[in-house]
């Protein structure tokens, strides 16, 4: 069932570089990083702070592989350590959510998701955990595909 919900995660984890924006006028712009999954993105006009901090983020799009691991091998410590990377991550997130007011839903989504990530890393990974992550990450990208109008 993970698989066939993949395409979403593009949508939740579109990341770019953000660094340049506020370098001077005469300053040549930053190489892009080659770290993240997109390497442009500026978010619409009235975009939430969440959107830059979820386009930063890096752990985010190796989830599939990581989970995919763990399911072959238990207890992977490579695996393990990018879902620690991505729940970090999905923390930051939920701090500037939290900082914003009208955004329970997401704040909501993001907590039961860094849930499911903390419990696929620390037990076994079940059918159920897996099902919450993917769940997990249809529901963020519907939320904030919209919002923050990712490249797709």
């Amino acid at each position: 069932m993970f698989p066939r919900r993949l395409p979403v995660l593009g949508l939740l984890v579109s990341t770019v570089a953000l660094a340049g924006c506020l370098a001077e006028e005469s300053a040549p712009p930053p190489a892009p990083r080659a770290d993240v999954a997109v390497l442009t993105y500026a978010p619409p006009s009235g975009a939430p702070d969440f959107c830059t901090a979820l386009a930063g983020s890096t752990h985010l799009t190796d989830l599939p592989r990581a989970v995919g691991t763990l399911v072959a091998q238990p207890g992977d410590v490579a695996a393990a350590l990018v879902l620690t990377g991505a729940i970090t991550e999905l923390d930051d997130v939920l701090d500037v959510v939290r900082r914003q007011p009208g955004f329970l839903v997401l704040d909501r989504s993001l907590e039961d998701l860094g849930g499911a990530l903390r419990e696929a890393r620390d037990g076994p990974l079940t059918e159920v955990v897996r099902e919450a992550i993917s769940d997990g990450l249809d529901d963020i990208g519907d939320y904030v595909q919209p919002v923050c109008d990712f490249p797709t």
